[in-house]
């Protein structure tokens, strides 16, 4: 609800405004009542409403210097001012200070709930634009900082440092490290997506707090969902052990207090951001130590090419090409880069615990891209899917061999007709919405794009594929049958039929009639008769 403060020094004027207006079914609610300006700035701060209606004639503080004041302070708060006849001209010039509206007394019910009304439906549409703007804006930044590791990497450390002061990130640091962390048997401990996602934030929060650095540190998520800490350093090794205390506190501290375990992979140091993706697969082979050498939790890369380790070329190559196989729907490429994964299982003989970990990893990989494109896990696999309880009870290689590809074939198979089906709901939408509002004079390719929440280009391709015909020719078309069905009716003036199906001038409709159905208007209505 909005919330909005009542301003006048009469007491029965408030109190009027209070009972005559059914304020919380209309989605509003009355926060403060002040006697003058002066007042209404004093209770703002507590009240923080996001309407004030004032009058502008006022003992102490005038409603427009209250309006002029908010303006100044950069509040954000819509002012209405209420003003006799003899202050229009001053309340009319008042526009100009910040003061959204004004209403004439003596108070017209009507007149009050339409401009409350408009102001409502301003603030919610700034309100959805400005979480779109973030929502785009974080998207950006988590892209970015994956393109960071991932071997799509192409950036110089200039462009690296300028994407990153875009994103409000100051990297102010001599040197930088990358390190990986993995809550230990994820998949196994639990099943749902929300708890995984609950505690991988928990851990996130955690890691923000006890790695202590006065410079860079960004934390984000790799495509296989593990956490990845890039921590800025004065490249020395006092502070390069600091972090990796700090890494022991982590885990310490997650194991004392919610009973699970993490590990973390530290890469090397390095001075120049093209060598983050180094560092990165210098953590990743770092963390498969723990199925090597296992006690451990902080384990520091030891001098080993990635390369040549199996576990770090296959987290950094192979996953990131299934998501770009995905991405394509190329499915004869995602198959063989799962056959990849299966056969590097197999040839490098390992571990069946270590089998389920690079399996529940695919798992993830695809969940994550079935949310990426914004669609239900549970609308493709049904409520009682258990994925992570599957990939630990499924005990041969082939089985889950074929239960992955299966996984990943369903995936592909709905977002594709899901796609479809959208590109026809979106059609189906836009056709809707023309036949409701064919009378809009101001009716657009723009308009009927945002009132189906879609981009224009996108709603054009998508109409022309779905329909056949362009969203202009579309509305020509319903104009014109609508207009032929009123001429069939006779006795209606030719300039009222143009109004009621959106056009301005009426010369210019019996133009667009002539030459959509070979016959001019009136011929038409005479032959009609």
């Amino acid at each position: 609800m909005l919330k909005i403060m009542i301003v006048d020094d009469e007491a029965i004027f408030r109190e009027r405004l209070l009972s005559t207006i059914e304020w919380e079914y209309l989605g509003f609610t009355v926060c403060a009542e002040a006697r003058n300006g002066g007042e209404a700035l004093e209770k703002a701060s507590a009240a923080r409403p996001d309407i004030i209606l004032a009058d502008i004639n006022m003992p102490v503080m005038d409603g427009l210097t209250m309006a002029e004041k908010l303006a100044e302070s950069g509040s954000d708060i819509s002012v209405v001012l209420i003003t006799g006849h003899s202050e229009f001209e001053y309340a009319r010039k008042a526009l100009k200070t910040g003061v959204v509206d004004y209403i004439l007394k003596p108070l017209e019910k009507e007149e009050l709930l339409k401009t409350l009304l408009n102001i409502k439906s301003r603030k919610q549409e700034a309100l959805r634009q400005k979480k779109a703007v973030e929502s785009s804006r974080q998207i950006l930044k988590e892209r970015f900082l994956s393109t960071l590791i991932s071997r799509g990497f192409h950036y110089t450390h200039e462009e690296v440092l300028s994407n990153l002061k875009s994103f409000g990130i100051d990297a102010c640091a001599d040197s930088f490290a990358v390190s990986v962390i993995e809550i230990d048997n994820l998949y196994e401990k639990w099943d749902k997506i929300e708890d995984i996602r609950l505690w991988k934030f928990t851990v996130g929060n955690i890691l923000g707090e006890v790695v202590e650095n006065t410079g860079m540190h960004l934390i984000f998520d790799d495509s296989e969902g593990r956490i990845v800490s890039i921590v800025g350093t004065a490249g020395e090794k006092d502070e390069y052990k600091k972090t990796a205390q700090c890494y022991g506190k982590l885990c310490h501290l997650i194991e004392r207090y919610f009973a699970f375990t993490v590990t973390v992979g530290m890469g090397g140091i390095y001075k120049d951001f093209s060598k983050i993706r180094t560092s990165y697969l210098e953590a990743m082979t770092a963390l498969q130590g723990k199925f090597i050498e296992g006690g451990d939790r902080v384990i520091e890369y030891k001098g080993a090419d990635p390369a040549n380790r199996g576990a770090g070329f296959y987290s950094g190559e192979i996953n990131e090409n299934i998501m770009v196989n995905l991405r394509l729907n190329n499915r004869e490429g995602l198959k063989e880069q799962l056959n990849a994964v299966f056969d590097y299982i197999a040839e490098s003989k390992l571990s069946i615990d270590y089998t389920r970990t690079i399996c529940a990893g695919l798992v993830a990989l695809c969940l994550s891209y079935i949310t990426e494109m914004g669609r239900s896990i549970e609308d493709i696999f049904g409520k009682s899917f258990s994925p992570f309880s599957e990939v630990n009870r499924i005990k041969s290689l082939d089985l889950l061999h074929a239960w992955i590809d299966n996984l990943f074939r369903k995936t592909a198979e709905y977002i594709i007709s899901d796609k479809s089906s959208r590109s026809k709901r979106i059609a189906e939408d836009a056709a809707e919405y023309i036949m409701n509002n064919y009378m809009d004079k101001r009716l657009s390719v723009e308009k009927v794009a945002h009132n189906v929440f879609v981009a224009c280009s996108h709603l054009r391709y998508v109409f022309k594929k779905e329909t056949g015909s362009t969203v202009g020719d579309y509305i020509a078309r319903v104009r014109m049958q609508k207009a032929k069905e009123l001429l069939s009716g006779g006795n209606r003036k030719l300039s009222d039929i143009s109004e009621m199906i959106g056009f301005t001038d009426s010369g210019y409709f019996s133009k667009c009639f002539k030459k959509y159905y070979g016959i001019s208007p009136s011929d038409f209505e005479n032959a009609a008769r």
